[in-house]
């Protein structure tokens, strides 16, 4: 990085004007000295022209500065009583409350939860019931259960205060890090989910038909071969001849 791009980035999180005034001296300082050339040094006073007139503008109308040099989103207008209690997909809240009612969480510790953060630790009780472990992502978490992401960490963070989890992060150097890794340490949440939940996460709907019970056809013909062959468990067949002789 150069003179000039290190110096603009400088001008760039500046957020007063005595941080101004001190960045205008050394800029000329360093003109002074030759080390910064006429041009970069004629467009660094412009940007610190620009820059001050917005720091007098937000001091005077009592407003927070922005944090970054990039176009910020405009609030919104609605407040977050409005936002919390707008419109919502029927689908994820019925999927919501039925995974809640199901409760995945011993009844000691089922009251520490909310609706949504229950419903959410039914899908890692879940995983960790059939797998032993839960990798799923905090998204991924929240979309099967119907709630957002920051319900599920709410219900991660309460479960591993009350010692139900352990999360283990997962975090990766110069990459995006991986899912964390949730394991249920507490044995007598381990022993409701294994005895007391024994369908926790499994398909309630049959997967197979059981044979239908023999209508005896193959029993009374089996049963007629046997007497026959011994001979004399059966009765004697008739004789037309000796009937006609008779």
């Amino acid at each position: 990085m150069d003179l000039y791009s290190t110096l603009s980035l400088w001008l760039t999180n500046i957020r007063s004007l005595a941080e101004l005034d001190d960045f205008c001296r050394q800029l000329w300082k360093l003109y002074g000295e030759e080390s910064l050339g006429e041009d970069d040094a004629e467009r660094l006073c412009e940007k610190a022209d620009r820059q001050r007139a917005t720091l007098k503008k937000g001091r005077a109308g009592r407003c927070a500065l922005p944090r970054s040099c990039y176009t910020q989103r405009s609030r919104s207008e609605r407040s977050r009583r409005e936002a919390a209690h707008g419109p919502r997909d029927p689908a994820r809240w019925r999927r919501k409350r039925r995974l809640a009612r199901m409760q995945a969480v011993r009844p000691e510790f089922a009251g520490e939860f909310t609706e949504g953060e229950s419903a959410a630790l039914y899908i890692v009780m879940s995983d960790c019931r059939q797998h032993g472990k839960c990798d799923r992502s905090v998204k991924e978490i929240g979309d099967r259960a119907g709630v957002g992401p920051t319900t599920v960490r709410n219900a991660l963070r309460k479960a591993s205060t009350l010692g139900l989890l352990r999360v283990t992060e997962r975090r990766q150097w110069r990459a995006r890090n991986l899912t964390n890794h949730i394991v249920v340490v507490h044995r007598r949440q381990i022993a409701w989910i294994t005895k007391f939940r024994p369908k926790l996460g499994l398909k309630f709907y049959p997967t197979g038909f059981k044979k239908a019970a023999s209508t005896g056809t193959y029993r009374n013909k089996d049963t007629s071969q046997r007497s026959s062959r011994h001979g004399g468990g059966g009765s004697k067949p008739f004789d037309i001849d000796e009937m006609s002789t008779a």
